[in-house]
């Protein structure tokens, strides 16, 4: 009895095995999600090999990220680039956990996540007045499945228990009849919403965790990552509810930045060694709308790497809002700039470069025009509107790792994003179980987190270890003029114009973060990590040529995830 059933278990562990065993050697069509450091370590290999920067429009594929691992040479590599260049070749070729004989993929994996959180300043009580903040906080648990078929078909979801962005406990602010939001909500709408500045308990409390006792206090934003993917080597095709970054700014990118939590869009790359297309859709929630309206980001970038050290990217963006789809609008190979209909849409472009004049040193900037006076155009009374970007990256070998410093400023003018018909800021829709308001919108800018009016300045320094850990010191400064989101402006009489800073007060604020991560290995995937940051914040009185400072923190995190 006992000899029959032991071969039972044999012969069904020999037809598991003859299914299992032919391996694919990656699913190319799998999307990178942004938190992975595959993009922060192939920044550092370029930066190290001398090459100009890797693909700057992210997420990128497996298959797109291997052909990009593979412009750099690996026998040619240093012992520290060559180990990161083994560390990112490990993670672009894995396969997903079960692979069957006839292509079909498969993995399921979970999440544990315990945070910690202490601040001395209970006047620090907003999402905006944490460096580690909603974006960045983990759930306690998320569940995470792929399935994908050959090399060509990918899909991804999960499934998070963790806090929401407002919970039971908050009490929210309202938009009244004095208050707008820039051309997307009209004043008097009586919607309750959430912003950088909105009080909230959880960031108030001078100690927290992310361990949720209580289903009122939950995440109704699930999955936080929805990936449909199509493609092969040298092309790939998204609809996605996920994470999306132009550009290698630390700051803020100006068209989108990886800031928001996520996006839902249908993009189309294609690319080579040389050139990359993309085609962007990116669908925006119209809850505030009070009545039936779309709106989208229509995009369209091309990337060119003329010479090794030498990569640059433009790209041609407008939002569209209507009451009903024009098919003829979504046409990506169109000169956006020539629909000429103002209450249809607002235009910006955009360009990117990057320069490595010899191995361990880049120079990179960005360039954004929201509005301009073209040529013979007569008068035009809309003010001009751009946002700039300069930075430079140092690295090199530093004993079994690599030491990168970096320093970045960004300047963005007044009308930076807004128009008094279309802008580019964006209210989503985060449910809660609260008590004035299962809805609520968060209001945020779709490119730099400063928006306009902002002059910001940033340096950091980072020793990483490839599969064992890193330890960064970043320093941030910002001056931030009167122009937000609610401040009223009409193109043609605007009192602020084009110069920065024209309010008397000047808000200031300053971070500056210790923070360290440790991958503790063993056969499943273990970090802990923490940070220490000291934040001021305060004003500058033009008129007195005083500086007033208000109210400093010291927040702490710390955490830790496993997988399994």
């Amino acid at each position: 009895m006992r000899t029959a059933f032991l071969k039972r278990i044999v012969l069904c562990l020999g037809v598991f095995i003859a299914f299992v065993l032919p391996l694919p050697a990656s699913v190319g069509a799998q999307v990178i999600p942004l938190a992975s450091s595959v993009y922060e370590d192939m920044d550092l290999l370029y930066l190290l090999a001398g090459k100009g920067t890797p693909s700057g429009s992210r997420p990128w594929t497996k298959a797109e990220a291997q052909a990009i691992l593979g412009s750099v040479r690996k026998e040619s590599l240093q012992a520290v680039a060559h180990s990161l260049y083994t560390s990112i070749q490990k993670k672009v070729e894995a396969p997903l956990r079960w692979n069957f004989s006839d292509g079909f993929s498969l993995s399921a994996y979970a999440d544990v996540s315990v945070e910690n959180y202490i601040h001395s300043n209970s006047e620090f009580s907003s999402y905006g007045a944490w460096d580690y903040s909603y974006v960045d906080r983990k759930p306690l648990v998320r569940l995470r499945l792929d399935m994908a078929v050959s090399d060509f078909f990918y899909t991804y979801s999960d499934l998070q228990y963790g806090y929401g962005l407002h919970t039971k406990d908050d009490t929210l602010d309202y938009l009244d009849a004095n208050d707008s939001v820039g051309a997307l909500i009209p004043a008097n709408s009586g919607l309750y919403y959430v912003d950088e500045n909105t009080k909230l308990v959880q960031y108030e409390k001078w100690y927290a965790n992310n361990i949720i006792t209580s289903t009122t206090h939950i995440d109704f934003q699930t999955p936080k990552r929805s990936v449909i993917s199509l493609g092969s080597e040298r092309w790939n095709a998204t609809f996605s509810r996920d994470r999306i970054s132009w550009g290698n700014s630390k700051i803020g990118n100006f068209i989108l930045d990886d800031h928001v939590d996520f996006h839902e869009y249908l993009r189309f790359t294609t690319y080579s060694e040389y050139f990359k297309y993309e085609a962007l859709v990116v669908f925006f929630d119209t809850y505030h709308a009070s009545t039936s309206i779309l709106r989208m980001l229509l995009a369209h970038r091309l990337e060119f790497r003329p010479w090794s050290k030498v990569s640059f990217a433009v790209s041609e963006n407008v939002m569209y809002q209507d009451d009903k789809l024009d098919l003829r609008f979504l046409n990506p190979s169109f000169i956006f700039h020539n629909l000429n209909e103002r209450n249809k849409f607002n235009a910006i472009a955009h360009i990117e470069l990057a320069y490595v004049p010899f191995a361990g040193f880049r120079l990179y900037g960005q360039f954004a025009l929201d509005q301009a006076v073209a040529p013979n155009e007569g008068d035009n009374p809309e003010l001009p509107a751009w946002g700039m970007s300069l930075g430079a990256d140092y690295a090199a070998a530093f004993a079994q790792g690599v030491l990168q410093s970096s320093i970045e400023a960004s300047m963005t003018l007044p009308h930076m994003y807004r128009r008094d018909i279309v802008d580019f800021l964006m209210a989503r829709r985060y449910a809660g179980l609260n008590t004035n308001a299962w809805n609520a919108v968060k209001l945020d800018y779709i490119g730099s987190p400063y928006g306009g009016d902002a002059l910001v300045l940033h340096a950091r320094t980072l020793y990483k270890v490839a599969d064992e850990g890193s330890l960064s010191l970043a320093v941030t400064g910002v001056l931030k003029g009167g122009v937000d989101m609610f401040t009223v402006l009409d193109d043609s009489s605007s009192e602020y114009g084009t110069t920065m800073f024209s309010d008397d007060v000047i808000h200031t604020s300053f971070i500056a973060t210790l923070a360290g991560a440790l991958d503790v290995g063993f056969s499943t995937a273990w970090q802990v990590y923490a940070q220490v940051s000291v934040l001021a914040k305060g004003s500058y009185l033009q008129s007195q040529q005083a500086f007033n400072p208000h109210a400093w923190d010291v927040q702490f995190v710390m955490g830790t995830t496993f997988s399994f």
